[in-house]
């Protein structure tokens, strides 16, 4: 009986052993099921935000009031020197402070004034960067006006120590805004800056068609119109509406530009020959196929109406067109001429007086004559009768190609050879040589001063009553053959205030400049010009064309690139990043290894980044690639927002951006990334904060020691400048990268920065080495540090170790249990 209760004892104690070991085994699994879990979420929370990357933020502004727009550089013996803008917190409206400070192995310096700017204006935008002599180069916008400075590092703190300022800007006699600096290995200094060309709304510009686009003169400079719509299009026709809209006429169908967006409204799949407006407003257009009409008042399909031969014209290959004083509207065709009454079409021929049939130009004067031109010589009609003009009578030929009317009743002839000028009783004909830059004629056009433009096969010619001007059109039109003239009269839809791109550069030192050199060369807004050099004399400038915050003028059109192989002094051709979906925006640009490019840019209406490479230096470009893993703010049509790059010592780009990590995150980040030269590394979130960071800027010294600078503005006071908050941040990463060789840098003993209460509650305390403790942060409440996401990843992975704590005593316990 004992032995059976023994029995039943051992075999229940046997079945709890299995039992124990059988759950020891299941808690084992689980246990490293969980801890496999979480190591790949902590390194899918390293490979995310690569934590403990970037030191704590330092807040820098600690003694004015509203600062934004820094500038960093990194000189070579790794010391980090910012500039930035502000205002006086006594003087509300007053924002023309340019600030300086750098770090030092005290701490960061006491923030100084250090250039008389614009008393009462504004200092926006200072741009940094430093030469192999210890010399710092500063560019500032004071009042209207570009500005260069410079100062010799060991003094800078010292304000008297930095140079009186020199203007830069005035190549386009308007207002300049942006800039940047750069100094390249042979001490040269290199500045961009964005400044308008056009004066006021009062001013004449006359528009050029060529068979490769337009230009346009502005009363001093030729630049090329950038449109994408009519990049490389065949132009045939130019006019300006009663509204102050431009129309073209074009190889495949009309464009209409209002000053703030293009359209297509029709025609797509015809070649627009000529244009002209009637006296109700309605726009007549002439192509291959008959006449359309556009009435901008009508509905839907009914806002296009054509006439063809059905209708009544004589051939439906339409040449010119034209409108009288009377409302009617002639039409000029391979076969005869044509009017329209608004009711009928009435038909003239050689069999009722008109000298041929085949018409080529037609023009009307004040006085209600009617006058075409034909291969046969001119006609004019007068209500009554025609009367016939040849060489006979003193045309310079027979095939008269274009016709204007001039004030006075004085009617100017295009000819293959010349043109000709009749007041009613005397002919007097020009060739090349009276000064036609050509004889072969394709347009002419009287502006409203009375000049007249004559259009060639190889250029524009001018006469302004006294003698002949030959005008050297921009690169892109230069000997074009000339399609259409016309004169914009009202410049103030074409955004007169919007600026070009300039640059200029100096070899000794800033003392003098060479002369500025217009990198786009177009009207539609060049803004936000970054700077960046590479070996070999390789200087590269990448703009946003069309977006300009300041002027509120510009509409966004693309991103360029331009480079210049030789130290500045020549350029390439600027490069259009351009995109199927939108416009890109935003661009900046990173020089890797010799050779190598990398642009990153954003879209308008998407939230994401894409970038482009190169290994030619910008000749060629890679298909534009979404770069993973960050997500864009959203767009803002006046955008503050702009992007940048440095590199390191391993030829690495460093990317700044602004975003979020995910979708849906509360608070923007000052995001980098990292690009090696194939792929982009995962994102490292900087800096969050309910009080959103903008205008980054990166730079890279001895190497490998990278700093990053923005500001940060209150929300509650994001449009109200004068009101806000704004603060100018820094932190420091230390690059996987060799480090180049420097010795100490021998500076004055600096000033403190100002540790009054309300900024020590806000910012750590600055050293020279920055490190992250856990839970020291002493940064305002909501904004996202790496220590935080240390804590929180703590958190995170607390079960996995008391998970493996209960691994360890079973793993204790279960030789007893055997046992």
């Amino acid at each position: 009986m004992d032995f059976i209760e023994r029995n039943k004892a051992n075999q229940k104690m046997t079945s709890l052993r299995q039992r124990l070991l059988l759950f020891s085994k299941s808690i084992k699994r689980v246990g490293l099921a969980i801890l496999v879990v979480g190591l790949f979420l902590a390194a899918g929370k390293q490979g995310l935000a690569q934590e403990g990357s970037w030191s704590n933020p330092v807040m820098i502004s600690t003694n004015t009031d509203r600062s934004w727009f820094s500038d960093v550089v990194v000189d070579a013996w790794g010391q980090p020197h910012v500039v930035w803008n502000s205002g006086r917190p006594t003087e509300q409206e007053r924002m023309d402070l340019l600030m300086y400070s750098s770090l030092t192995e005290q701490g960061w310096l006491e923030p100084k004034d250090i250039a008389v700017t614009a008393y009462g204006g504004y200092t926006i935008r200072p741009a940094i960067d430093v030469d192999s002599a210890g010399t710092l180069h500063v560019t500032f916008r004071g009042g209207i006006t570009v500005y260069y400075t410079n100062s010799p590092l060991s003094q800078a703190w010292n304000a008297s120590s930095w140079k009186p300022r020199k203007r830069i800007s005035g190549a386009g006699g308007g207002s300049a805004y942006y800039s940047d600096v750069a100094v390249d290995d042979q001490d040269g200094i290199h500045v961009v800056w964005n400044e308008s060309v056009s004066s006021g709304v009062d001013e004449k510009w006359v528009w050029v068609g060529t068979m490769k686009g337009v230009a346009v003169y502005d009363s001093r400079l030729w630049r090329s119109q950038p449109q994408a719509e009519l990049d490389s299009r065949e132009i045939y026709a130019i006019i300006e509406d009663d509204a102050g809209g431009q129309w073209f006429g074009t190889d495949e169908g009309v464009y209409q530009f209002d000053g703030y967006a293009w359209q297509k409204p029709g025609l797509t799949d015809l070649k627009v020959t000529c244009a002209a407006q009637d006296i109700d407003g309605r726009m007549w257009f002439g192509t291959e196929r008959g006449v359309s009409r556009y009435d901008e008042e009508e509905e839907g399909e009914n806002k296009w109406r054509i006439y063809t031969v059905g209708d009544g014209l004589p051939a439906n290959t339409v040449r010119a067109i034209a409108t009288d004083i009377r409302g009617r509207v002639w039409v000029g065709t391979e076969q005869g001429l044509a009017s329209y009454d608004g009711q009928n079409w009435t038909n003239y021929s050689p069999q009722g007086g008109m000298f041929a049939a085949e018409v080529l130009a037609i023009a009307t004067s004040a006085q209600g004559d009617v006058w075409v031109g034909t291969r046969n010589g001119a006609s004019q009609y007068n209500e009554r009768h025609w009367t016939a003009y040849t060489v006979g009578n003193g045309l310079l030929s027979n095939v008269v190609t274009s016709i204007a009317v001039a004030p006075g009743n004085v009617i100017w002839f295009g000819t293959d050879r010349g043109v000709s000028r009749f007041d009613g009783q005397e002919w007097i004909s020009y060739t090349p040589g009276e000064g036609l830059v050509d004889g072969a004629v394709t347009a002419l056009m009287v502006d409203s001063e009375g000049s007249v433009w004559v259009g060639t096969e190889r250029g524009v010619s001018r006469y302004d009553g006294q003698g002949w001007e030959a005008f050297e059109l921009p690169q892109e039109a230069a000997g074009q053959k000339i399609t259409a003239v016309a004169e914009d009269q009202r410049v103030n839809v074409v955004c007169p205030l919007c600026a070009d791109i300039f640059y200029s550069h100096s070899t000794d030192g800033g003392k003098s400049w060479s002369p500025p050199i217009n990198l786009s060369n177009s009207f539609t807004g060049s803004v936000k010009p970054q700077l960046h050099l590479g070996g070999g004399g390789n200087v590269y400038v990448t703009w946003e064309e069309g977006e300009d915050w300041y002027a509120h003028q510009g509409y966004p059109t693309d991103s360029r690139f331009a480079h210049s192989p030789d130290g500045g002094n020549t350029w390439t051709d600027s490069t259009v990043f351009s995109f199927a979906q939108d416009t890109p925006q935003q661009i900046t640009l990173g020089v890797g290894r010799p050779g190598e490019l990398v642009v990153v840019w954003r879209l308008p209406e998407e939230n994401r980044f894409y970038y482009q490479f190169s290994v030619d230096n910008g000749a060629s470009w890679s298909q534009p690639k979404h770069i993973p893993g960050v997500v864009a703010k959203p767009w803002e049509h006046f955008s503050l927002d702009a992007y940048d790059a440095a590199t390191d010592s391993a030829g690495h780009v460093h990317l700044l951006v602004l975003g979020r990590l995910f979708p849906g995150e509360k608070d923007l980040a000052l995001i980098h990334l990292e690009w090696d030269g194939s792929e982009w590394s995962l994102p490292t979130r900087i800096y969050a904060s309910s009080d959103p960071p903008e205008w980054p800027s990166i730079d890279v010294g001895v190497g490998n020691k990278v700093y990053a600078t923005w500001f940060t503005r209150d929300q509650e006071h994001i449009s109200e400048s004068e009101k806000g908050r704004y603060k100018v941040w820094v932190s420091f990463y230390q690059a996987d990268a060799p480090s180049q060789p420097f010795s100490p840098l021998q500076v004055q003993t600096p000033t403190l920065a100002s540790t009054d209460l309300e900024q020590v509650s806000s910012t750590p305390e600055p050293t020279p080495t920055l490190t992250i403790e856990v839970d020291t942060s002493g940064l305002p409440p909501g904004l996202d540090t790496e220590s935080d996401e240390v804590r929180r990843l703590c958190i995170v992975l607390s079960p996995v170790a008391l998970v493996l704590l209960v691994i360890v005593f079973l793993r204790f316990i279960s030789p007893r249990l055997r046992g």
